[in-house]
């Protein structure tokens, strides 16, 4: 595959229209959680070797493709957005191979081809999961790894959790966890015109819904990290509260799993 050239018809995705965005927010934001709690984090956690074959799935505009590609991976990577891939070639050097594409449907990819697949703030805006692993276990070597990366589904619920102050506490009030839900996120809260509204698809899972799906497919755990925030609350009545939840409430939770 060519790098300079997308692989195929972009499917409509809500994640076109929000790409330019997303991709402002990683390149100019240098406080964001990407750069500051999971850049970091991922690349200890991965340890990546020179010439390890990384599958960089549901990918973006390739802000960590190219971080992988740096620490000497050979990287492919894949996302089901045009115009997501379509930034991706320009911010990106030679030598990733960017494909557009289905989470569940890496046709690209050879049986038994790759080392690592990494996933980040992406599973929980894909529906075929259970698709997705099983495409996921076709393309890993024997003893290869999934790393995903996701907002912690226990305490991150799309309309389901948020924050509570009372007595001098900071709570995470969480409504529901187990069951299973489709929310319709507003990234354009301060557009008031309903034409230029944009919403992005998010789906609530348990922990126990992707441990029972590594399972079914011959994934063992081998690794599970908890990461908080790295924002600090300004000085006032709350500041201490905040920051204390901030450290005692992981935002983003990381999982690696083993392929048997």
């Amino acid at each position: 595959m060519n790098k300079n050239t997308p692989s195929k018809k972009a499917s409509n995705t809500s994640w076109n229209k929000v790409a330019g965005w997303y991709d402002e927010l990683l390149t100019t934001d240098s406080d964001s959680y990407q750069s500051k709690v999971i850049a970091p984090n991922l690349l200890r956690v991965l340890d990546l070797k020179k010439g390890e074959q990384v599958f960089d799935l549901a990918c973006g505009q390739g802000y960590f493709s190219n971080l992988f590609f740096k620490s000497g991976a050979s990287v492919v990577a894949s996302d089901i957005s045009k115009r997501l891939i379509e930034t991706a070639l320009k911010n990106s050097p030679k030598g990733i191979n960017f494909h557009v594409a289905p989470a569940h449907k890496a046709t690209f990819l050879k049986d038994n081809s790759i080392d690592t697949v990494v996933i980040v703030l992406a599973i929980q805006n894909i529906e075929n999961v259970a698709d997705m692993i099983s495409e996921c276990k076709r393309v890993l070597r024997k003893n290869g790894r999934m790393v995903m990366v996701m907002n912690h589904p226990a305490f991150r619920v799309p309309q389901g959790s948020d924050w509570y102050f009372a007595d001098g506490v900071q709570y995470r009030i969480v409504g529901k966890y187990l069951s299973e839900s489709k929310v319709a996120i507003d990234m354009t809260p301060g557009e008031k015109d309903p034409k230029k509204k944009i919403k992005t698809i998010s789906f609530q899972r348990s922990l126990q819904y992707y441990m029972k799906l590594f399972s079914k497919n011959n994934f063992a755990i081998t690794r599970l990290e908890e990461w908080i925030s790295h924002k600090q609350r300004q000085p006032g009545p709350r500041q201490k509260a905040e920051d204390t939840a901030r450290k005692e409430i992981p935002m983003f939770i990381a999982i690696e799993a083993t392929l048997n």
